[in-house]
């Protein structure tokens, strides 16, 4: 099970993906890990340890999820300032923002799907076996994720080159 170290690194973008906060991204994935090797004998040799790694990280994060309905959500105030910031990358920091909103309107199982294809480069018969569906499942949800996103991205350029017409004609 030494393999685990080389997925760390995935593992943490997909879990920053997820929680969208670095410190929550590393407490999941240390989380996911002792989990791992706590469970290590569950492994099937033959298998995809990345897809079996994601799982676990997928399900803990939902586990999460279940429990902060119950208790409330937890907001960092530290982090506010980066959000609310001012300077230079301030344009940057609102494209940021847009994407994480148009991926958070997309269904969870639509978003896990292009996250794991797209964005941490898992295969489609990997990640269908992180989701525990049929590969042709995989496929239909990042398709329909991708045309979601496309559409909400033409919406969010057409308010940008709106705003920026009233703002040259004022």
């Amino acid at each position: 099970m030494n393999e685990i170290e080389d997925h760390v690194p995935a593992l943490r973008r997909h879990a920053y993906r997820l929680t969208r906060n670095m410190d929550l991204a590393q407490d999941l994935v240390q989380d996911t890990l002792l989990k791992a090797i706590s469970k290590k004998d569950q492994f099937e040799e033959g298998t995809s340890l990345k897809a079996w790694l994601h799982r676990i990280l997928f399900n803990t994060f939902i586990s999460a999820k279940r429990r902060e309905k119950t208790r409330g959500h937890h907001v960092d105030w530290d982090d506010l300032g980066d959000v609310y910031g001012h300077g230079s990358n301030q344009m940057a920091r609102l494209q940021l923002r847009d994407a994480d909103r148009i991926l958070d309107e997309l269904p969870e199982q639509e978003r896990e799907a292009i996250l794991l294809t797209a964005v941490d480069d898992v295969s489609y018969q990997d990640a269908a076996e992180h989701m525990n569906v049929e590969i042709g499942t995989v496929k239909s949800r990042v398709g329909r994720a991708r045309r979601k996103l496309r559409a909400s991205v033409g919406r969010i350029e057409a308010r940008e080159h709106a705003s920026r017409f009233v703002a040259e004609a004022a």
